[in-house]
């Protein structure tokens, strides 16, 4: 009697020590409302839940062209992070080695055993090597399919089955010839590859940033440009989410901020190839964590690509000058048939954020900053990228003719629907997205006109000023 009552004595500890312990555990990757949000690597699902809306329905009206620049779908690592992505395998050893010998400093850290079982499972897929680097992964061909069927759908009278309604625009490279495969396929079926569709190849017009050494000094490469970032990164908040990730990782110490970027890159890719997958390499981040992380690339591409630099809208303009030429021609000669009706483009996430910014959309009332995260502006912020640059973004124009047939809202006879991810654009003036042809000319007619890249090969002017004073501001805000 007393030996088992000793025994009682040694293990009811123990038990309620593991009790404690497994009580403690958060099964990150599989929370009944998980946080979907990833910059520019989320899925086009989850920024656009419910994008089938009747918008497009415009009573009195007929639409009459349609100006479409899309970005591609998820797609593979670039070359240059196929290699760091590769050795997250060493990283999950360690890991694993980590819960096995119990090395945590903090147990309230620990990830679950279901978490951790499916990083046991987890391993690189060796078809995604260098030569296949930036591919188009299988899902992203699938909704690159499926968007131009929600399109085709939606225009069914626009997008015919007539070769000469459309004109092509995509650059020189495989993910881009390969989504305007997708595309078509979407479009025409099986009788894709039969239909002789004009297309070209537009460097200027949807890479113009690639030959404009003067934006890659006075805003790509300039460190001005990151100062913001840096300032968020430099929080002590980010380095608490960075020592709690590390915990929970069971490390007993820091770890490098490069090794946290790469797993949340491992995370949002794993969640754009398969959106009914659970990555393993989520469970490392809680739903703060991430909120943290994606506010942290909305910095960076504000100042890279949008108003935090003011050369971004001189280089955005390139497309908006693409659209309000091809809408011109229609309005200016409606009586006569035109073609192409439907203009569809393919660039990248850079590119239509370029674009955004000259269009003056998402605009916030105040600058992003490191230092406002946790300000009420900041929180309902307009520029996300999650919503605004999932894969599969896109950004439409469509002119409508319209005779008043008792629709009072339409003013005048030809009205443009401006569209982002199949939703309406919102600029002053206009009704969910719908604006009036005199509205949109002056809204965008002198930008196009004016639209004049060729400062890009002259003297390097010195664009940081955006940035400079708001650098001041912030300084002033803080120390003064």
């Amino acid at each position: 009697m007393q030996h088992r009552k000793v025994i009682k004595m040694v293990w009811l500890p123990l038990l309620l020590a593991l009790g404690v312990a497994a009580a403690q555990e958060s099964c990150l990757s599989v929370q009944d409302d998980p946080y979907l949000m990833f910059g520019t690597k989320t899925a086009y699902l989850f920024a656009n839940r419910d994008p089938r809306t009747k918008v497009h329905e415009v009573p009195g009206c007929e639409p009459i062209a349609l100006f479409l620049l899309s970005r591609h779908g998820s797609h593979n690592p670039e070359a240059d992070e196929i290699n760091e992505l590769q050795r997250l395998g060493d990283l999950k050893n360690n890991i694993l080695t980590n819960y096995n010998n119990g090395n945590f400093r903090n147990t309230n850290q620990r990830i679950c055993s279901s978490d951790l079982n499916l990083l046991q499972r987890w391993q690189w897929n060796d078809r995604i090597n260098s030569t296949f680097a930036g591919d188009l992964t299988t899902d992203g061909y699938m909704t690159t399919q499926q968007l131009a069927q929600a399109w085709k759908q939606k225009f069914p009278g626009l997008l015919t089955t007539n070769q000469h309604d459309y004109l092509f625009k995509f650059v020189n490279d495989r993910r881009s010839s390969n989504t305007y495969k997708a595309f078509t396929e979407g479009l025409f079926g099986d009788q894709a590859e039969s239909v002789d569709i004009s297309k070209e190849n537009d460097e200027k017009i949807l890479r113009p940033y690639k030959s404009c050494p003067v934006w890659t000094k006075d805003v790509e490469e300039n460190n001005i440009t990151i100062a913001q970032l840096s300032i968020f990164e430099s929080k002590q908040e980010y380095k608490e989410m960075i020592s709690n990730i590390s915990l929970r990782l069971g490390f007993n110490y820091d770890m490098q901020k490069e090794t946290i970027l790469r797993l949340y890159q491992m995370c949002r890719y794993n969640k754009a190839w398969d959106v009914t997958a659970i990555s393993p390499w989520c469970a490392a981040f809680t739903r703060e964590d991430l909120k943290r992380l994606e506010y942290a690339e909305d910095l960076e591409t504000y100042y890279k690509y949008s108003y935090g630099s003011a050369l971004n809208k001189d280089i955005g303009c390139a497309t908006v000058k693409d659209m309000m030429t091809f809408l011109t021609k229609h309005v200016n000669d409606a009586d006569t048939p035109q073609q192409p009706r439907v203009l569809i483009s393919f660039s990248s996430a850079v590119m239509l954020l370029l674009t955004m910014t000259a269009m003056g959309a998402h605009k916030d009332i105040i600058p992003l900053t490191g230092d406002n995260y946790h300000s009420a502006n900041v929180q309902v912020r307009k520029w996300t990228t999650s919503t605004m640059m999932p894969f599969n973004a896109n950004i439409a124009a469509v002119l409508y003719k319209c005779t008043q047939n008792g629709n009072f809202q339409v003013r005048e006879p030809y009205q443009v629907l401006f569209l982002e991810n199949e939703r309406p654009m919102h600029f002053e003036g206009c009704r969910v997205g719908l604006c009036d042809w005199s509205l949109v000319k002056h809204r965008f007619e002198e930008l196009a006109n004016n639209c004049d890249l060729k400062f890009c090969n002259g003297a390097a002017r010195f664009s940081g000023l955006t940035v400079i004073g708001l650098a001041a501001i912030v300084f002033v805000l803080r120390y003064v």
